[in-house]
């Protein structure tokens, strides 16, 4: 019997913990450090707002609008904030903000200055050139393709027969007679010009 009762005592505890744990401990509100944690990551985001919508405006405009955002923010969480202490938090993400930018500018400059490590180079070849210049043959030729615009240039086609640009009709010669080798769609050979 006290076995029955012993377990029927554990598993009333073992339920309440999880019931607990499951409803009542994520509905608590956060501690004034996670929410004044929110509340820096949202200044970040408002600093660069500012800083990017608000050039024309004085810095202390700016830092009333973000102040302002801020402000919002912190009601609908519920915090009780002062001005001063909203001027604080963007002051923060503000100086972090310029921080960031002299990091980003100081890195090019460190590594125009730092000495060069030795490379070594294993078995390898000099790179192919070529001059070869590759004509692809095909049915598929787009309606007026063949023809000379009013102003006297020939459309230039990309492999989908959509126009990517035009060049004089001389131009557009000199490419032709600069072919050298003609392929079909596939791949294969058609003629060695040159």
């Amino acid at each position: 019997m006290n076995e029955v009762i012993y377990a029927a005592v554990y598993f009333a505890v073992t339920l309440g913990a999880f019931l607990l744990g499951k409803y009542v401990f994520p509905n608590i509100p956060k501690t004034v450090t996670d929410k004044l944690g929110e509340l820096s990551e949202w200044a970040a985001k408002f600093v660069e707002w500012a800083k990017e919508f608000k050039k024309d405006k004085t810095g202390e405009e700016k830092m009333a609008a973000v102040v302002e955002q801020l402000k919002k923010i912190a009601d609908e969480a519920g915090l009780n904030v002062t001005e001063d202490q909203l001027k604080a938090i963007a002051q923060t993400a503000y100086n972090a903000m310029k921080a960031g930018e002299k990091e980003s500018t100081a890195e090019p400059l460190e590594a125009l200055t730092a000495t060069p490590a030795a490379t070594v180079v294993i078995n390898t070849t000099a790179p192919v050139t070529t001059t070869e210049k590759v004509a692809i043959a095909t049915d598929n030729v787009p309606e007026g393709a063949t023809e000379t615009n009013a102003d006297g240039t020939v459309n230039l086609y990309d492999a989908v027969g959509n126009i990517t640009g035009s060049v004089t009709k001389e131009e557009a010669e000199k490419m032709a007679a600069e072919v050298t080798k003609i392929v079909d769609e596939e791949g294969n050979t058609l003629a060695d010009l040159k």
